[in-house]
């Protein structure tokens, strides 16, 4: 995935970048762009020494983007699948409200193990982090 961007901050091999809003940006709720009008940052990897204030073209690799999709939504949604077949398990069809109760603290519990996963391990690789792929001119 491609985006437009410009550089407002450098610090070491990475430059700060605010994404440049599209036309398209309007009509859709994909990354949230388009129904905030607030600007959106984001740290990129800058390995071809862009300067601040130049327009680039920055890159998130379709692995790390179908991997963070997987590990927001699908790994919550499993969660509470879960948390409802055990609540099933464990009260059986007596009350489905504590059912649906244990299914919603096994999802709450994966939020907490995504946040500390952001935390821990995803924000110091690299994998999850947009790259600099061309200074426009």
């Amino acid at each position: 995935m491609r985006e437009k961007a410009l550089i407002v901050e450098t610090k070491d091999e990475f430059a700060k970048v605010v994404i440049i809003r599209t036309s398209a940006c309007d009509n859709c709720s994909t990354c949230s762009l388009g129904s905030k009008k607030k600007p959106h940052y984001v740290w990129a990897k800058n390995s071809l020494n862009a300067k601040v204030g130049q327009t680039v073209e920055i890159e998130l690799e379709e692995a790390a983007l179908l991997s963070a999709t997987f590990i927001v939504y699908i790994i919550p949604l499993l969660a509470f699948l879960v948390g409802i077949f055990f609540g099933f398990k464990v009260v059986g069809e007596k009350s489905e409200l504590i059912i649906l109760f244990t299914g919603i603290v096994a999802m709450i519990i994966s939020f907490l193990g995504i946040h500390l996963f952001n935390n821990m391990v995803a924000e110091k690789s690299n994998r999850y982090k947009s790259s600099i792929v061309r200074v426009c001119e």
